[in-house]
């Protein structure tokens, strides 16, 4: 099978530059495994790297969409797939660097989605009815979905409508990586990580985060596009609608941003195989490179 090297882990872990630091030593490319990173002039809030420090390592599956199209996780899928058998056409090793365990996931292995699955289903119902009605009709799935979660519910109910519930489709999936994968995920202790995640929200917002948001979401209708649902972003509509302050919008976004990261890491510590690496030690990341530059010359395997 063909390699596929991994950086994985939490928001503010330091995945981009040790990404970048391995793409030198490898001289290749990297793919970007973020859902919002995908979207054209939302640069602040999604804390996507300036062309001065990407270093001259090209990265891939970054501003690729409009503010206002659709993206779900089988255009990731299709995407970051032609992004990796472009560069190991070119010889070359790709790097898959990004925090949404979901994406990574359904690139690494055999899952497979429908191009259907575009389209999020819509419906007046609550999320509260919507969950109670998939606990009737699909409750394999009912157990590893979130109530509150109301994309995934809504799609679970929608392939149940189709004939075969969500838990039968994924029961056939062999769940097999179709690459030979090296993981890693980038850990940094939970206090210290909190500081850095209220450091960065303070810096985007001295970067001209507000101004970002208002450049590119000024009309009440645009806050209904999927690129405004991103944390960085949804928390800004009660502020733009005078119902909050600027510093109850910034509290809502550090508090969501440490949320999603007790997240991340609990879906990286049971949902995937990885070296777990403490981000703030300089020798384990140079023994990592190391490990990681060994096994890359390693043959590949059948």
């Amino acid at each position: 099978m063909k390699k596929v090297i991994v950086i994985a882990g939490a928001t503010a872990t330091g995945k981009s530059s040790f990404g970048i630091r391995l793409a030198h030593a490898l001289k290749t490319e990297i793919i970007s495994g973020d859902s919002i990173q995908v979207y054209r002039d939302l640069n602040i809030g999604s804390a996507k790297l300036s062309y001065d420090e990407m270093e001259g390592v090209l990265h891939h599956c970054i501003d690729t969409r409009d503010l206002s199209e659709r993206y779900s996780v089988y255009d990731f899928q299709q995407e970051a797939r032609a992004a990796i058998a472009d560069i190991h056409d070119q010889g070359k090793i790709p790097i898959l660097v990004g925090g949404t365990g979901l994406y990574l996931k359904a690139v690494l292995f055999d899952y497979d989605f429908t191009e259907e699955e575009n389209e999020i289903p819509v419906s007046d119902e609550s999320n509260e009815a919507l969950y109670a009605r998939l606990l009737e009709l699909d409750p394999e799935s009912a157990k590893s979905i979130h109530p509150n979660n109301r994309k995934r519910v809504l799609r679970a109910l929608e392939i149940a409508k189709s004939g075969e519930l969500k838990s039968e489709r994924e029961a056939k999936q062999l769940k097999k990586p179709i690459y030979d994968v090296t993981m890693v995920v980038l850990d940094v202790p939970r206090e210290i990580l909190d500081e850095r995640i209220q450091r960065r929200v303070q810096t985007m917002i001295e970067n001209g985060l507000e101004e970002e948001v208002r450049r590119c979401f000024e009309y009440p209708k645009t806050r209904e596009y999927q690129s405004f649902q991103g944390i960085g972003y949804k928390e800004w509509k009660e502020y733009l609608e005078n119902k909050a302050t600027i510093s109850q919008t910034i509290e809502a976004i550090v508090i969501h941003t440490r949320q999603f990261a007790k997240r991340q890491l609990t879906w990286f510590k049971h949902q995937c195989e990885a070296t777990w690496v403490n981000a703030l030690d300089p020798l384990a990341l140079d023994q990592l490179e190391k490990q990681i530059l060994a096994w890359a010359t390693q043959e590949e395997t059948q």
